[in-house]
Formats: C-alpha cells, structure tokens, sequence
C-alpha cells in the first residue's frame, strides 16, 4: 500500500470519527488549492465544488484578516437558514464541515480545532 493510499485512509477516518463525535453531518479535506484529500459527503454533494469553494473562503479570510488586521484566519464560520458550513485552517490543508442549524456552535468549534491538530501532526 502506497503512502499517498495510508494518508488519504488516515484522514478519511478521521473526518468519520469527527462526525461520529458531533453533530456535524458532512465534511472533507481539501489542499488550499481546493483539491479534495479525503472526504465524508454525501452523493449529492458536489466534491469538486466544495473543496474548490473551502479553498477560496478560506483565501478571502485570509486576506480579510490582513487587511482588518486581527491575524491569520483559523476558521471561517458560515451561519445559513439551513445550518452551519465552517471551514478549519489545519496548516496544509482546509476542515470543511456541514451541521444543522440545530447544532451547538461552541462544540462545532471545539472539535474541529481538535481535528485540525490532528491533521496538522500528520504532515509535520
């Protein structure tokens, strides 16, 4: 088994437990280019397009954050009719999750942060 094969199953389980461990019902990783690494959506949501968007709001946050001057974006957080997408700085790559509008945000957080470090100890 390749490497790129063991790192794409390693990230993929841990976007499973995330969800397990909350009420986040979507998620993926993408390079902040917007490529997908591994991913936990539904059929009906377009890969592609996720990972492109999370790519790029995460850029926008960046550069918003430099220009209002409050630091480096760590996350981007979404707030719709139809609930929460967030999206996770985790160094090399982007967090991007999904979670009904009934979810509790500060456990939303605090996990993916938690996730985040995880993924950033993978690639260091």
């Amino acid at each position: 088994m390749s490497k790129v094969t063991v790192t794409r199953k390693k990230l993929e389980e841990l976007l499973e437990d995330l969800e397990k461990r909350s009420d986040i019902t979507a998620s993926a990783l993408v390079t902040r280019d917007g490529l997908v690494m591994a991913s936990a959506l539904p059929k009906d949501v377009d890969e592609d397009a996720i990972s492109a968007m999370a790519g790029m709001m995460l850029g926008l946050g960046t550069r918003v954050g430099t220009v209002l001057k409050r630091g480096s974006v760590e996350q981007v957080i979404i707030n719709g009719r139809d609930g929460f997408a967030i999206l996770t700085d985790c160094g090399q790559a982007v967090l991007i999750a999904l979670a009904p509008s009934e979810a509790k945000l500060g456990i939303l957080l605090y996990e993916m942060k938690e996730t985040a470090n995880m993924v950033k100890n993978m690639f260091r």
